[in-house]
């Protein structure tokens, strides 16, 4: 028997939710439309219409969504890597780097899409400084408050230019600039 659905299906809302990040991995935040996300979810379109009456709010959730995601991620990584420091730390970053640029590359796209948007709209804005404030606070748990500030520009300057040049660096060029910031 499927599931309740309407009022009474107590998941649709998360449901949605689900929908939603999945629709942002797979099209891009451009790609989500309530439409795109109804057909996602398999719910009538007014579901979607009825949880979140604008884009801009179901964008937010699907990207809350995923912050949550990206924060279990990074924990367990750093998790990882606690106690390791200098040329230990900057030898697992760049495999992590490369493993997620390979793995989970849409995810990091995502991320830099929801930057470009926080530039001109308040809401994603608070997303993003979410993003960023969890990931210098989890980054100076790791290496300190000043290196934390230079590594985490680092990250975005690695994963911008493994995201869009048409060769991305190598391992070798990654932990050779990790390096002059997490020392030998």
């Amino acid at each position: 028997m499927p599931g309740r659905r309407g009022a009474t299906d107590p998941r649709r809302r998360d449901k949605i939710v689900a929908a939603a990040e999945a629709v942002v991995i797979a099209s891009g935040v451009a790609g989500l439309t309530h439409r795109s996300v109804a057909q996602e979810a398999d719910v009538p379109l007014g579901s979607t219409t009825y949880y979140f009456a604008t884009l801009g709010e179901l964008r937010q959730a699907a990207l809350r969504g995923l912050l949550g995601t990206y924060r279990e991620w990074l924990l367990e990584w750093a998790d990882t890597v606690r106690g390791l420091a200098g040329t230990e730390l900057a030898s697992a970053l760049a495999d992590e780097i490369c493993r997620t640029v390979e793995q989970y590359r849409e995810h990091i796209a995502v991320e830099y899409e929801l930057t470009v948007l926080a530039l001109r709209d308040a809401a994603m804005g608070e997303v993003a400084a979410e993003y960023a404030e969890f990931t210098a606070g989890l980054l100076a748990g790791l290496v300190g408050e000043k290196k934390a500030f230079a590594l985490s520009a680092m990250l975005d300057g690695l994963y911008l230019r493994a995201l869009t040049e048409r060769r991305a660096p190598s391992r070798t060029a990654i932990l050779a600039a990790l390096s002059t910031v997490l020392g030998e």
